[in-house]
């Protein structure tokens, strides 16, 4: 790998362990003694909107990888968060008009996304075996807490001297802890196929393309009823690109699209409960996208 090739890697390793994962690079031959042992990039995105619309924005993710033979060991982070005030109204009386007493202001977190992940990539060739460790959450999307684990086989199926495709195959494991509903927690095995493009037209422009399917091996009892083997089908897609603008520093769009065909129970608005036999679910679909400062700090 060369060092701008590795530091395209660091800008662009930074995903939320809930979404798509990154695509892993394969270094041969030649290139692996120019590899730079350590990588690590951060980034942060912030946006807010004051007056007759409020809402604040902020994104923030860190990377890192270190490199050892054949070996690659990366740790990243991710958060994002947004909170937005709306303004509601309720006809108490039922006379068909407002007064000022029956408007409503309410402010809340509408994102909570947060996730980590560490993973572990042993070469040889153009394969790789790989290990991971992951937790995330997004109260938001009804699901307090996520962690797991994943092992499986990777493979450079396609490799130019600007870019790589690559597919894994594997198993994943994830314990669900959901906000509400019951029962409250979902133990969920899973067969995973990742597909992801990576390239580096040239020395100061780089991107990604990466689609990842998991579908349940085990029969779920879910507090919405049982959902039967791959009933719970899980694909997470992401698109990233990442610019060079000054020294160590880049400008990064990302994308990304995660639908679950059995979501969580989706939780109540913020001071209320649902009332009894009411579960309805969170969004099958959520779209992220973002702008962001990449900072490359080796």
């Amino acid at each position: 790998m060369s060092p701008r090739i590795a530091a395209a890697a660091a800008a662009l390793a930074v995903a939320t362990a809930a979404g798509a994962q990154e695509t892993p690079r394969f270094v041969k031959g030649e290139d692996l003694a120019k590899a730079p042992p350590w990588t690590a990039s951060v980034t942060a995105g912030f946006g807010m909107t004051t007056g007759n619309a409020e809402s604040l924005n902020l994104t923030a993710g860190a990377g890192a990888g270190h490199r050892f033979g054949a070996n690659l060991l990366t740790l990243d982070a991710t958060a994002a968060i947004t909170r937005t005030t709306t303004t509601s109204a309720v006809d108490a009386n039922g006379d068909g008009s407002i007064t000022p007493d029956e408007v409503r202001s309410q402010t809340q977190n509408t994102s909570e996304a947060w996730g980590v992940r560490l993973r572990y990539d042993h070469f040889f060739d153009l394969n790789a075996v790989y290990a991971l460790g992951q937790a995330a959450g997004d109260r938001p999307a009804g699901k307090e807490f996520v962690g797991g684990a994943q092992v499986g086989y990777s493979r450079a199926l396609v490799k130019t001297p600007t870019g790589e495709l690559v597919g894994e195959i594997g198993v994943d494991y994830a314990h669900q802890v959901y906000v509400t509903g019951s029962p409250g927690t979902l133990d969920v095995a899973s067969l995973r196929a990742f597909l992801g493009w990576i390239g580096n037209p040239n020395a100061d422009l780089s991107y990604s393309v990466g689609v990842e399917y998991l579908g349940n091996l085990n029969t779920e009892d879910t507090p919405t009823g049982r959902v039967g083997a791959f009933g719970d089908n899980r694909v997470n897609g992401k698109v990233g690109l990442t610019w060079k603008i000054f020294g160590d520093g880049s400008l990064g769009f990302r994308f990304r699209a995660l639908y679950d065909s059995a979501p969580a129970p989706k939780p109540p608005p913020a001071g209320f409960s649902w009332a009894p036999g009411y579960a309805p679910l969170a969004e099958k679909l959520d779209t992220f996208t973002e702008l962001v400062l990449v900072y490359k700090l080796l």
